[in-house]
């Protein structure tokens, strides 16, 4: 009796899944809370879960996977051509990463990269206040934790004390000292966040999403497999639970969500594109405006293949 019961559980479980065209066999998941009854369908090689909410959870993660990898298909040759690209190497300080960043077409912060701290006040000037001070150093990727963030700095002098207390840290660290990184403050109104790695399994994955420093607490992310366009990420956003936002709700305005999906589409490509060598990025936040400001990665930690980068 139960046999037949977790049979028509895992039946039932099956039809509310269609899988895309091109996969030819609907999905199955079991779901059978006894072990004794589970272990007969494991024996068989069939995924069991021991609720029908696992069951189900688990075929939506298959099918939308599945999707993924459809519309892939149907941009062009997906994955990496040539010899397999590693899934480490070495991380690149801040402000490499970003250079990094807008030679391919990713839009970030105006900033200069400075080694000194007249460089950094002149950089201030040059800049205009406020400014953010960030230290940069390729061996340090959490930078808030050691104080190596101040923001909203609009005189020389608080410019100067920034960088001098920030080359004392990272040296106190034992790390390498790249210098100090003076940006514009971005004026926007939301902070997203984009990721991308080179999967063992899958090659090229990118993830847009809500961002700011709650990220890990409440993940609110949607995955892409390149190649895709800006209209592939439009319509990843709308899935988001913050998806109303990004439309303006009381009184707000819309978000400058194409500009978003431009510089996502970027990553995408650098994803792609084995002679950048970028094996894993993460560039969060990036600040986004309201519809016509654009957008601008503020903070990015990005590895790259051997010398490359």
């Amino acid at each position: 009796m139960v046999p037949c019961a977790v049979g028509l559980i895992a039946t039932v479980v099956s039809c509310f899944f269609m899988a895309p065209s091109t996969h030819k066999v609907p999905p199955v998941a079991i779901a059978a809370p006894q072990h004794s009854v589970a272990s007969h369908f494991k024996a068989e090689g069939l995924p069991v879960f021991a609720t029908e909410a696992d069951a189900v959870a688990a075929l939506n993660q298959f099918v939308s996977h599945l999707e993924l990898i459809d519309h892939a298909k149907k941009r062009g040759p997906a994955g990496l051509a040539g010899k397999p690209r590693a899934q480490s190497g070495r991380m690149l300080n801040e402000a490499e990463s970003l250079a990094l960043l807008q030679r391919h077409g990713v839009p970030v912060i105006g900033h200069q990269l400075c080694r000194a701290a007249e460089e950094a006040a002149r950089a201030l000037t040059a800049l205009g206040a406020p400014v953010a001070v960030k230290g940069c150093s390729a061996d340090i990727v959490h930078k808030t934790e050691l104080g190596l963030v101040e923001l909203n700095l609009r005189t020389a002098g608080e410019v100067r004390a920034a960088f001098e207390r920030m080359q004392r840290v990272i040296e106190e660290q034992r790390a390498r000292f790249d210098g100090v990184i003076v940006a514009r403050m971005a004026p926007g109104r939301r902070e997203l966040l984009i990721g991308a790695r080179i999967d063992p399994v899958f090659g090229p994955v990118v993830v847009v999403g809500d961002g700011g420093k709650y990220v890990e607490a409440m993940p609110d992310v949607q995955l892409l497999l390149p190649p895709f366009v800006t209209e592939d990420v439009t319509r990843v956003l709308s899935r988001l639970r913050i998806a109303p936002l990004l439309s303006g709700v009381r009184g707000e305005p819309p978000l400058d969500v194409a500009a978003f999906s431009q510089a996502v589409a970027a990553v995408g490509r650098l994803m792609l594109d084995s002679s950048a060598g970028v094996t894993n990025l993460d560039l969060n936040p990036v600040i986004v405006g309201a519809q016509g400001e654009g957008c601008w990665a503020v903070d990015a930690v990005v590895y790259a293949d051997g010398d490359k980068g």
